[in-house]
């Protein structure tokens, strides 16, 4: 049964990563997996995928951790399928076990009575027969894997759990206080508000105001109307009664320190991403963000388009 999730968000569009040309026998070295079986579901994709020009897929052992998570748990409850009787799905699964990838994917196969030694073999040949699994195991996306092969007596479940991490953008990260920092607004716009951050739009609200917004951080917050051809700069309360107010507390947070490559990037938080700042790589930075923003969002930037490629947990 295959599985992939891509988030876009904002109209973006899929940028592959660089192909990975990896030896197989540094596949072999990591010593991650938990067993010589599901080692060979790696090594058997990867010939298919190197056959055919795409780059190899290294051990994840954040996904493997996922990956026997949902294995087990199928073979104890007695179903078979990507999402578990609660609903959780594979991309939920693989943040819990701290994958911060967008792009990820699965492949499962559920077998009785073969022997162990068959089960690599026949798997990787079943998905190939389907178009799905298929997908999934030829996408130019996927940079990690990790398996998980589980027997309960005659029966064997195994699961591809797929990650797309073109970069790890996370040197260090420590828990710590952060400034939180609430915009209330309040009254009547003349129209469609603009919240600019750093001379970028972060957020479009009104023209009736009864609302709180959190902003990031250290950044210039200005205002804006849009005239129809574009925007302009708008002082507190110009054009109509409405007010804007700041409130800056104390909230447990995380302190992140990030190494991105050359390029450029889209930073963005939230549950959903919300476009907060631009930067240009090769660059280390220091973030300390509170949780309850939720999420920081890491993406590469082409002209208007963004690739988020990364959601950190900010708690």
């Amino acid at each position: 049964m295959p599985w992939a999730m891509r988030l876009l968000w904002d109209r973006l569009e899929a940028v592959k990563p660089p192909r990975l040309l990896v030896l197989l026998a540094l596949l072999f070295s990591t010593g991650l997996a938990q067993s010589a079986l599901e080692l060979e579901v790696l090594a058997q994709t990867n010939q298919l995928r190197l056959a055919r020009g795409l780059g190899a897929l290294l051990w994840d052992s954040l996904a493997y951790k996922a990956a026997v998570g949902h294995a087990q748990d199928m073979l104890a409850r007695g179903y078979f399928g990507h999402d578990t009787p609660e609903g959780r799905t594979p991309g939920q699964r693989m943040a819990a076990a701290g994958v911060t990838e967008v792009v990820v994917g699965e492949n499962l196969a559920y077998y009785e009575g073969y022997p162990d030694a068959d089960i690599p073999r026949k798997a990787v040949q079943d998905w190939m027969n389907s178009p799905g699994h298929r997908a999934n195991l030829l996408k130019g996306d996927f940079t990690h894997l990790g398996v998980a092969l589980v027997r309960q007596g005659r029966k064997v479940v195994v699961v591809q759990n797929f990650v797309g991490r073109p970069f790890d953008p996370v040197l260090k990260r420590t828990s710590a206080q952060a400034q939180r920092t609430l915009l209330w607004l309040s009254g009547e716009a003349p129209g469609t508000l603009g919240i600019f951050l750093d001379r970028q739009l972060f957020a479009q609200v009104g023209p009736r105001l009864d609302l709180s917004l959190e902003l990031p951080p250290g950044s210039r917050l200005e205002y804006g109307f849009n005239d129809g051809r574009g925007w302009f700069v708008a002082p507190e309360g110009q054009g109509g009664g409405w007010q804007a107010r700041l409130e800056v507390t104390q909230a447990p947070g995380v302190a992140l320190r990030l190494a991105l490559p050359s390029g450029q990037y889209a930073l963005a938080v939230g549950a959903e991403p919300r476009f907060w700042r631009r930067v240009v790589g090769p660059e280390t930075l220091e973030v300390t963000l509170p949780g309850t923003l939720q999420f920081l969002w890491v993406g590469r930037l082409q002209g208007q388009k963004i690739d988020y490629t990364h959601r950190i947990p900010l708690r």
